[in-house]
């Protein structure tokens, strides 16, 4: 009967212990708030300033630049054409989906490294404002370039993840509509056809049933949306604002597009490989380049080509050169309010991780995101939660019984030391007026990927020479 009555209790103990141990563990980040509670870093802003105005509001910081020129957001109110066609914004779910199938061609894509080499020797610095084009399904960015002699304006997506420029061109066999006039090769002095047997063509994958003429370079590039151009590989002046322009410009001249493309012209190459704009240019801008994101619909930000004066507040860290052709970073750890969060190195480190221009989200490996997410929801406790759109949209806030929101900064621990933190507003992904949602997701057991929601407002330079990438606050408005 000892015996008996002894294990009970030692049953009761032990329970009793598990109780206690779970509750602190729920409790865990508010106490570690409330012992950082002076040093603990928010970010305070009215509520009205998540959504997109009616009143465009260009960019001082892009202006102030040599060699701009404005770009406004084509379904915002800086583009007065957009007022004639109406744009349905795609749903949080839509942009899910599509943020997957990029990470899953980005996994891809990752197996094979792909060599690359400088190309074309062509002042040092150019800037083009971006644009944010968030009526399409990847909620991507746009800037706008000339191309020809005339120049055509075209609205190219800013892709880091792309290799190639290309645009739909005039005759195509298959084209979506976009908003300017198609891309005319006949009407250019410029243009200039590529063979087949031209070194370049290498550069480029081809199509198994190549175009005719089959004398030419064909080639084909395709996403992980299952979106595809197909064309001809073909050289033109490229025309990135009144003072500069780059001669014999490497592009692909789009015969055969489908997708899910909506009222652009085409793609911005730029990652690590030998027809990106960035590695065309290396004699000319050095394989430096710079964007900062605009923070809404009714803003504009800008892209910058060449070595600028850099921010005196700027952070770099290291780029990871095994994550090629795309722009790898060495993540270490995560924070909020600049503490960093309970959460192994190796987490992060295993997969790696890389930050891109064309995800939305950001994504964290399982472990990492339900610490994050839960943190997060403890600090933002006083607002109240609502149910999201789908399971995987979990976390959601109807803000709108405030005037203004206080969110937790968000910081990311870098292995060469470097912290840095990030607006909190940029952590929310506005939807509705009465639906506000975690910019981050689960990613999987997958390399983690900084999306472009959370670098909004950022100066991010991405200096290629330098195996670096560095990140300075207000960069645009």
């Amino acid at each position: 009967m000892a015996t008996s009555i002894s294990f009970v209790g030692l049953s009761c103990f032990l329970l009793s212990l598990c109780l206690v141990c779970s509750l602190k563990e729920g409790y865990a980040y508010e106490e570690l708030r409330e012992s950082h509670a002076e040093s603990y870093l928010t970010h305070t802003f009215e509520v009205s300033s998540l959504f997109a105005s009616s009143i465009c509001n260009h960019s001082t910081k892009a202006n102030e630049r040599e060699s701009t020129f404005r770009v406004v957001d084509k379904y915002g109110p800086c583009f007065q054409p957009s007022l004639q066609r109406s744009v349905v914004s795609p749903s949080l779910t839509d942009i899910i989906r599509s943020d997957r199938a990029r990470i899953n061609s980005i996994q891809a894509r990752l197996s094979k490294n792909s060599g690359r080499r400088d190309l074309i020797a062509e002042p040092s610095s150019l800037c083009i404002p971006v644009i944010d084009g968030s009526a399409f399904d990847t909620l991507s960015y746009l800037v706008t370039v000339g191309l020809g002699t005339p120049k055509k304006d075209l609205s190219l997506l800013l892709d880091t993840g792309s290799r190639l420029t290309w645009t739909q061109c005039e005759s195509c066999t298959l084209c979506y509509t976009q908003k300017e006039p198609k891309f005319d090769p006949d009407d250019s002095n410029s243009y200039v056809s590529i063979s087949r047997t031209d070194p370049v063509c290498a550069y480029v994958k081809h199509p198994a049933d190549p175009l005719r003429p089959t004398t030419l370079c064909s080639y084909e590039i395709s996403y992980g949306d299952d979106s595809s151009s197909v064309g001809f590989f073909a050289k033109e002046t490229l025309t990135m604002s009144a003072a500069e322009k780059i001669d014999s410009f490497l592009f692909g001249c789009g015969k055969e597009n489908r997708g899910k493309f909506n009222l652009e012209a085409g793609i911005l190459g730029l990652n690590q490989e030998d027809a990106s704009i960035v590695f065309q240019t290396a004699q000319k801008y050095n394989k430096i380049f710079s964007y900062c994101l605009p923070s809404s619909a009714s803003s504009t930000g800008h892209l910058t080509f060449g070595q600028t004066p850099a921010p005196a507040n700027i952070k770099y860290t290291k780029l990871v050169p095994q994550k090629s052709p795309y722009y790898g970073l060495d993540l270490i750890g995560i924070g909020l309010g600049g503490t960093k969060l309970n959460i192994l190195e190796s987490i992060f480190t295993t997969p790696g991780t890389i930050i891109d221009s064309g995800a939305v989200y950001t994504y964290l490996p399982p472990v990492a995101y339900t610490t994050f997410r839960d943190a997060f929801r403890v600090a933002m406790s006083a607002y109240p939660r609502i149910p999201g759109p789908t399971a995987a949209i979990e976390t959601c806030y109807d803000f709108s019984k405030s005037t203004s929101v206080t969110v937790p900064e968000i910081s990311f621990f870098f292995k060469d030391g470097t912290v840095v933190g990030m607006p909190g507003k940029s952590s929310l992904i506005e939807y509705t007026s009465t639906q506000s949602c975690l910019g981050f997701q689960d990613g999987g057991n997958k390399q983690s990927i900084i999306g472009n929601k959370v670098q909004r407002t950022m100066e991010v330079v991405y200096d290629v020479p330098g195996q670096r990438v560095g990140f300075a606050p207000n960069g645009c408005s």
